[in-house]
């Protein structure tokens, strides 16, 4: 290998590798192992992680511990599911094709919007695509991204255009939502505002108000939604979003050590051109047999690259086929029963560890699914010591505002019983007494 490469010796090989960063202590590698000695060396280690089923877990954010029923893991893990990839030869590949087409469908009719795409990584990167997409609409260099809006989103959008020319503002929440008189100070050549709804504190944003301000503004509203809300807010399409994107890990998919993630965006038919990925279509073959074919794909592997919206490739099939079976088992009334067990269970939630002293709403607006609650001490201190009993209590604000050091981030499942959502109230208030938290 080193002769092949052109080098004579492996410190030749990585010479580029400054000396102060290389060791020259031996490595301790044990020996070769048996395959039963290593299938127990394995199931030793993987004992050592904790999943949501050993402990009561309240953590959130984004991504969300759900029942998956068995069959979306079933049908997710068929061979020609499992083992399928981005479909290159389209019209070879009709059963993913088909299977994106009803993930797409199925996303048309949560956000209400015309058109929806396959190949989003998660929801944080189809926010930034969102961006880009904007700037594409409008010509204009300049995004504002409501600070309400989830961490990561915030983060990756970032990411995305730190190397552009695009100024990027943050813009400032009042009461746990987007303050609407900071957002017309920015809003002047602004091409898009990226507001969360619910946003990361759970919290309803004023979203008619805030399209209508970016409308003024010729500014385009990108709405990052989450699925399950759909089942009980309006749509992005009927308060005047342009882009509806999000996550949809909720929907079908385990919490998995925090993936893999699955986004989605949607938009109306006179921007789909615009839109990154790939679009599915259905039609009709020369002997009048429904099939499907790949009607859109903006990468610049299958056009002329100047022309290309995004370098964006893969199309998390397999998530979005486990998002399109569960949806499709739940249906209408399933997916409403769904929504309107995790609202009443989170408000039950909401309303039992507020009653522990010293507890507290941070928020006194609606919510879904999750809620700030203020503590009167150092949230980090209050999740180390649940922890000690088995309890994920939730997400410590702190570790992205610096003035919520002391808020915790409760996010309630379908999955949580009575018992369990009593013993977070229990639990908080044996470590918020006296001698409870060192």
């Amino acid at each position: 290998m080193l002769r092949a490469v052109g080098v004579s010796s492996m410190d030749e090989l990585f010479a580029t590798v400054p000396a102060e960063l290389r060791t020259d202590a031996e490595l301790d590698i044990p020996g070769p192992l048996s395959e039963a000695e290593l299938a127990r060396h394995m199931r030793r280690l993987a004992s050592m992680n904790r999943t949501t089923d050993d402990v009561v877990s309240f953590l959130g954010g984004g991504v969300y511990d759900h029942s998956v029923p068995a069959v979306v893991r079933h049908v997710m893990g068929m061979p020609q599911f499992y083992t399928a990839y981005t479909p290159y030869q389209a019209e070879a590949s009709q059963g993913t094709l088909q299977s994106i087409y009803e993930f797409q469908s199925l996303v048309c009719r949560l956000t209400g919007l015309d058109v929806a795409n396959a190949s989003m990584y998660d929801g944080a990167s189809a926010a930034a695509e969102a961006c880009l997409m904007a700037v594409g609409i409008t010509r204009r260099r300049k995004i504002l991204v409501a600070r309400s809006a989830n961490p990561a989103v915030r983060a990756v959008v970032s990411t995305y255009l730190e190397a552009s020319d695009i100024d990027i503002v943050e813009v400032p929440f009042e009461g746990g939502v987007t303050d609407v008189a900071e957002l017309e100070r920015h809003l002047e050549g602004a091409a898009v505002l990226v507001v969360q709804h619910p946003n990361f504190f759970g919290l309803l944003e004023p979203v008619f108000e805030l399209s209508k301000k970016c409308a003024d503004a010729g500014a385009l509203l990108v709405s990052s939604v989450d699925p399950l809300s759909l089942a009980l807010l309006k749509p992005p399409s009927e308060y005047g979003a342009a882009i509806a994107v999000g996550e949809g890990q909720a929907i079908g998919s385990p919490v998995g050590y925090g993936g893999p993630l699955l986004g989605f965006m949607a938009t109306g038919r006179k921007h789909v051109r615009r839109m990154p990925g790939r679009i599915i279509g259905a039609t009709t073959d020369t002997e009048g047999r429904r099939g499907f074919v790949m009607t859109l794909q903006t990468r610049e592997q299958h056009i002329r690259r100047e022309k290309a919206t995004s370098n964006i490739c893969t199309n998390q099939g397999l998530v979005a086929l486990g998002a399109a079976v569960h949806l499709s088992l739940l249906g209408r009334k399933g997916f409403r029963e769904l929504a309107e067990q995790v609202t009443s269970k989170a408000h039950y939630a909401a309303d039992a560890v507020s009653e522990v002293p010293g507890v507290e709403l941070r928020f006194d607006r609606p919510f879904f699914r999750e809620f700030v609650v203020d503590l009167p001490v150092s949230a980090h201190k209050v999740k180390d010591g649940l922890r000690k009993a088995g309890i994920w209590p939730g997400i410590s604000c702190g570790c992205w505002y610096d003035d919520m050091k002391e808020s915790l981030l409760i996010s309630v499942s379908e999955k949580h019983t009575r018992e369990d959502i009593e013993s977070l109230a229990s639990g908080l208030e044996a470590v918020l007494s006296p001698g409870g938290v060192e």
